[in-house]
């Protein structure tokens, strides 16, 4: 997937003036509040995700309540670090809706009971149940047995159960709107479709939430930048232990976004400039400036 200025785009974009045009505008369907009418709170989805195999013999399975948003452990055997009803992640509505949106888009409605087979024994191998209102779909196969749409939508899953998050893109939305407890930005780095962060708060009692938001408009200066800012939610965390934690997100939605306002082109040679607010710089045009290639 990548995805480059167009060249209608490019020759009506100076590389000096800075044009702001409307996140909501560029997205693509299944990033918005609502998209394709799904998961507006009172809908049902379950995405049920069983991994075996691999190297190291993983055995272990999660399940996903996309009204809740809650990712849970349901058993853990191997090659996992949680117990069976642990919360591994609590995600927002759009990130379950992104996720519900890759399946969608690799054809879940379409399978039943599908069986890939097993392009190698020290592959993972997948079991999925993907339930909702309108049925219930199942599949299983090895990770290189998948076709590529369904491969980046269980490991996008599989992502968010070992602690990568997908990153927010709210059309609508403001820092304010976010919990902002205080915490201290070390460092920031994006390799591949992955924002790898070191954060440092004080706490040590509770389980803090980050996630990273993008917000605002597209700035069509060149190439084009868009704002980001880190949400922390200490859930009243009262210890004073000085804690540094290290995140990795998935930029794949934003990716998506990109390409639905610019168009999909060579690999490689798109370059976005993400521009991370640090709580510590008093000027918050002094954001660290992220650059994003695909």
């Amino acid at each position: 997937l990548a995805s480059p200025f167009s060249e209608a785009v490019e020759m009506r974009t100076s590389r000096t003036a800075l044009t702001v045009l409307p996140i909501q505008a560029l997205l693509p369907r299944g990033c918005g509040p609502d998209p394709d009418g799904i998961l507006v709170g009172e809908d049902f989805l379950q995405i049920r995700l069983q991994v075996t195999g691999g190297l190291a013999a993983a055995d272990y399975r999660v399940l996903l309540d996309g009204q809740t948003g809650l990712l849970l452990g349901e058993s853990c055997r191997s090659l996992c670090e949680f117990g069976v009803g642990d919360t591994l992640q609590n995600l927002t509505q759009d990130q379950v809706a992104y996720l519900a949106t890759l399946f969608r888009d690799a054809g879940i409605r379409a399978l039943d009971d599908e069986d890939f087979g097993v392009e190698c024994c020290d592959q993972f191998h997948y079991s999925v149940h993907y339930a909702e209102a309108g049925g219930e779909h199942r599949f299983r196969g090895s990770s290189e047995a998948l076709p590529e749409a369904l491969r980046e939508a269980v490991a996008t899953l599989q992502g968010m159960a070992s602690g990568v998050l997908p990153i927010v893109v709210d059309p609508q939305t403001t820092p304010a709107d976010w919990p902002h407890d205080p915490f201290q930005l070390q460092s920031a780095e994006i390799r591949g479709d992955l924002l790898e962060l070191s954060v440092t708060y004080g706490g040590g009692c509770r389980v803090h939430d980050l996630k990273v938001v993008a917000w605002g408009g597209w700035m069509e200066s060149y190439p084009v930048q868009l704002r980001a800012f880190i949400s922390h939610e200490d859930h009243g965390d009262a210890c004073e232990a000085l804690v540094t934690r290290g995140l990795r997100v998935d930029l794949g939605p934003l990716k998506r976004a990109y390409q639905s306002a610019y168009g999909i082109g060579d690999p490689g040679t798109t370059v976005l400039v993400l521009l991370l607010e640090d709580p510590r710089l008093a000027n918050p045009l002094g954001a660290r400036r992220l650059s994003y290639t695909f």
